[in-house]
């Protein structure tokens, strides 16, 4: 113990003596060691973290398994009243659902996400209420004396300030009086890392429960397989129970419904949503580990270059102490020392860039992970994680050195003898740099793959007028009458377009680049007489849609007021439609079902788009065909698209002061232009690009960093050599070609073995690049004279300092 105090005493000693090398080996591991802690800490918080409950190991999950093997992590109702009554391995069994509901404040109202739960629900997870208390089974039953709701801390602080009157205050949700009865605490967040609801309800609130999703919590003592045992009969039971209902169904529909099993599950991070949600995302995170392993390795590879030199300047120092009997071992174990010193150091500097790179990551991931709670805290995972990485760091960075010092002959370190030395001198170090510019070259090219990506993104044709469009969410109040509902929708566009600066406004179920339709399955009659089925996307439009997105109509007409309820049914349908079903040809006036052959009542085409970008910008045209919405209206919030004459900013408050002056019940959310919509779309790529080029970046000033502190090495061990080269007639820029050629070829060596790597790495990536290929020479050549033109420069810096020196100065320096 006493020679570990002594060794770290020394080291940190020798650390402060040369706090320049010491900054620069610190940040090089911090911003290596950083990138890796962030992204980890990304799959700590979507994967490993443990819900905030009591004895959460305790917690089961219900998944059902389909013949075919396709997952659903939800039940019906009734199968989960069934399992509830009548099992014995569980101390507790809960049901929630999500919906989105309109909270009203004052004037104002806003969707909110909104869990309904079981009676159970918080009793089974032991967690208590902050204020007031949570929901029991006394509030979750038909016909309780009043709707009852507990609201989250983040709703609690954002909309009532922290007020804790707020118990036993009525609130408007949905139109519809509730009594708040409690506030949960900060930490909670439900079950499902994946959303994060505003407010809890009652299940009964809602009078047709259709699909849950089921947790329970195991007895002490009771394995998964002991509970499966009894719980899949009783799930087999509940199945059963659905055979008067399947009257109409298909011998395969029965069959498949019939043949489900029960899968019990462990739940102690929470229910599936976030972890399909990291699946979903996986590949993306995946390529980001990649790409800060690279940087790691550079990190490396830079450090055990300095670490090389500086391990040349102290060979007299390590020389005399093995001249007087230390033994090899000795001085390996102090080496290592310091190198552990500096990783450690590393880090923690590392931990430092992980806080803030986090908040990064959570930019990149917002997007698409919206109302996600991912607490992205450096706990005991996370931080074990840096440890690790900063012990291998330091022994991958230190013993090729520390191995190379301890080898050195003892004579020429003592003596520190005056030979002119050659480039040769540092063998390890130039093979470390040739390894960072293969890596960096790497780096970049991907980085470009994604810029370029970007761009193609950004700059495709969406088949749609996007200046001036602006997109909205609606929902009158639930009170309304269907009949009276139909007459607000007509009257809403009606005053809408009467607006200055409104030139059309239409209605639509899905906006354009929302979901991107629904799909549903039609069939067309062939010419042969048989039927032809497929999925097709679909959608519900007002009169003048079309017109108003910008969307080209190439022949037959819009709709109109006529196409209502009770007429003939009619339809619109793209191009890519006509040419899949009707083989290009003229559609109008043809006919296509959605109720089966047996049935009467088909959908006449009476119009043609254009084909245009729908549901994402990368997907491919697809058919797609348009209905009437008010010939198939639903009493559900609707999308308003309003095309505006100039910059939508001047009329949007405009717009919503006048549907709210229809009735102050209506809600108005998610305002947005269609820019805003494609710029959100494209945010994951954005961030892609924008992570990869500071990764490629990183690389670059590392791999910089590494030229030029070896060609700096050498030109100050071999100044006496320049000294007599330029005594003997030498020019400046013969001694600069020298130092730079020496450099360059490294380079090249480097760029010649990264070319192939990179073209080898980057088909794990194709899946998400767009518009060109993996390979695609112009970005490989590109980033290639990039590499190159940096690597001249950093090296041309040390190299110029060598032209300059003094020939005498040098050799009486030596």
């Amino acid at each position: 113990m006493s020679t570990l105090l002594q060794d770290l005493r020394y080291g940190l000693r020798m650390l402060r003596r040369n706090p320049g090398f010491t900054l620069v080996a610190v940040l090089t591991l911090a911003l290596g060691i950083g990138a890796n802690t962030a992204i980890f800490s990304v799959m700590d918080a979507m994967l490993l973290r443990a819900l905030p409950v009591r004895n959460p190991q305790e917690l089961v999950e219900f998944i059902r398994v389909h013949p075919d093997g396709a997952m659903m992590t939800n039940l019906p109702y009734a199968v989960y009243e069934h399992l509830r009554e009548n099992t014995s391995v569980l101390s507790g069994v809960f049901a929630f659902a999500s919906d989105t509901r309109v909270f009203h404040a004052g004037a104002g109202s806003e969707p909110s996400l909104v869990h309904e739960v079981s009676g159970s629900f918080f009793s089974t997870l032991g967690v208590p209420a902050l204020l007031g208390r949570a929901i029991d089974p006394n509030d979750d039953r038909p016909g309780a004396a009043s709707q009852v709701v507990v609201l989250s801390y983040p709703f609690w602080s954002r909309h009532l300030g922290r007020d804790p009157s707020v118990i036993g205050t009525t609130a408007r949700v949905n139109g519809v009086p509730y009594t708040v009865i409690g506030v949960m605490g900060p930490s909670f967040f439900g079950v499902d890392a994946s959303q994060l609801p505003e407010m809890w309800v009652p299940l009964a609130s809602d009078r047709t429960p259709g699909q849950v999703w089921v947790l329970g919590r195991l007895k002490p003592g009771t394995s998964i397989p002991q509970a499966r045992a009894q719980l899949d009969p009783l799930f087999q039971q509940a199945l059963e129970s659905f055979r008067d209902e399947m009257t109409q169904w298909s011998a395969h529909d029965r069959e498949a419904f019939l043949g489900q099993k029960l899968l019990v599950k462990r739940a102690t991070t929470g229910t599936s949503g976030l972890r399909w949600r990291y699946w979903e995302y996986s590949s993306t995170l995946k390529i980001l580990l990649g790409m800060t392993g690279l940087v790691l390795l550079i990190s490396c590879a830079n450090l055990a270059s300095l670490l090389t030199a500086r391990s040349a300047v102290r060979s007299r120092e390590i020389g005399i102490r093995l001249a007087v009997g230390a033994g090899t071992s000795r001085i390996l174990r102090q080496l290592l020392t310091e190198n552990l010193l500096l990783a450690v150091l590393g880090g923690v500097g590392g931990l430092l860039v992980a806080a803030w790179g986090h908040e990064l990551l959570l930019a990149f991931l917002v997007g698409n992970l919206q109302g996600a709670s991912l607490n992205f805290r450096l706990d005991e995972r996370v931080l074990g994680f840096s440890l690790v990485v900063s012990i291998l760091t330091g022994l991958l960075s230190g013993v090729l050195p520390a191995l190379g010092a301890v080898r050195r002959d003892l004579v020429p370190a003592i003596q520190k003898a005056s030979e002119l030395r050659g480039p040769t001198r540092l063998p390890l170090a130039r093979k470390l740099l040739i390894f960072q510019v293969a890596l960096a070259l790497t780096l970049l090219i991907g980085a470009a793959l994604f810029v370029r990506t970007l761009r193609n993104l950004a700059t495709r044709d969406l088949g749609l007028a996007r200046e001036n469009l602006v997109l909205m969410t609606v929902d009158p109040s639930p009170s309304k009458a269907a009949r009276d509902r139909q007459a607000f929708w007509g009257q809403l566009t009606e005053r809408l377009a009467a607006l200055p600066g409104v030139r059309s406004v239409s209605l639509a179920g899905d906006a354009v680049f929302g979901s991107g339709g629904w799909n549903e399955t039609i069939w067309v009659r062939q010419a042969d007489g048989g039927e032809h089925y497929a999925q097709v996307a679909d959608n519900v439009v007002g009169p003048g849609f079309f017109e108003t997105v910008g969307i080209p109509l190439l022949a037959g007409r819009e709709f109109g007021k006529q196409d209502r309820e009770n007429t003939p049914r009619v339809a619109v349908v793209n191009r890519a439609f006509a040419r899949k079903f009707f083989n290009d040809e003229n559609p109008i006036g043809k006919r296509f079902g959605d109720q089966g052959p047996g049935s009467s009542s088909l959908i006449e085409i009476v119009g043609v788009t254009a084909d245009a970008k729908y549901g994402n910008v990368r997907e491919e045209l697809r058919p797609m065909f348009y209905r009437p919405l008010f010939q198939n209206f639903e009493k559900r919030p609707y999308q308003v698209h309003v095309r505006t004459a100039g910059n939508p900013a001047a009329v949007i408050e405009g717009i919503r002061r006048e549907i709210q002056s229809m009735d102050q019940d209506i809600s108005v959310y998610d305002v947005r232009t269609i820019d805003e919509v494609v710029h959100r779309l494209l945010q994951h790529d954005r961030m892609f690009a924008v992570l990869a080029s500071a990764f490629g970046l990183l690389a670059l000033v590392l791999t910089s960093i590494g030229i030029y502190g070896v060609v700096a090495y050498q030109v100050a061990r071999r100044t006496a050599e320049i000294g007599l080269r330029m005594a003997l007639g030498a020019e400046r820029h013969d001694v600069l070609w020298l130092t730079l050629r020496e450099s360059l070829i490294l380079v090249a060596i480097g760029i010649a073995l990264g070319v192939p790597a990179a073209w080898g790495a980057t088909r794990f990536i194709s899946g998400i690049l767009y518009g060109l290929t993996p390979h695609d020479p112009a970005t490989m050549l590109g980033a290639a004279f990039l590499v190159l033109g940096i690597a001249a420069l950093a090296a041309y810096l040390p190299a110029r300092r060598a032209a300059r020196v003094d020939p005498m100065a040098a050799l009486r320096y030596e």
